[in-house]
């Protein structure tokens, strides 16, 4: 359910926001709801970034692979933590449970991408 909100932007952000869905043929609203929802996940999880890329924007981890890699084969293996630890020894455990948490707070959002990367 969206609630409508009414906000107040400089001309400068306004500007910038006008581009960005200007550039990914969004309307002004879906911007500003991605931007605010990118916001706000970055704010929960501080060491996951989002990045482009050719099959959309998606949530990373700082300085390292994209979320659905990593949690992945966890997900595959029945969520399996020795296999995610397996499947990454160089990634340090804290880095894993980030993307664990992530995982688990917007499944779905990790999930269409691991369905996704498994089709034939």
């Amino acid at each position: 359910m969206a609630t409508e909100v009414c906000v107040q932007l400089p001309a400068a952000t306004e500007a910038k926001v006008r581009t960005i869905a200007a550039s990914e043929r969004r309307s002004l609203a879906e911007t500003l709801t991605l931007l605010a929802e990118e916001a706000l996940k970055t704010r929960e999880f501080p060491d996951i970034v989002f990045t482009n890329g050719p099959t959309g924007r998606r949530a990373t981890l700082l300085g390292g692979p994209d979320v659905w890699e990593v949690v992945e084969p966890y997900v595959l293996a029945g969520k399996d933590w020795q296999v995610l630890r397996d499947s990454y020894p160089d990634l340090d455990e804290a880095l894993l449970r980030i993307a664990v948490r992530y995982y688990e707070a917007y499944p779905k959002e990790i999930e269409v991408r691991i369905e996704r990367n498994n089709r034939p």
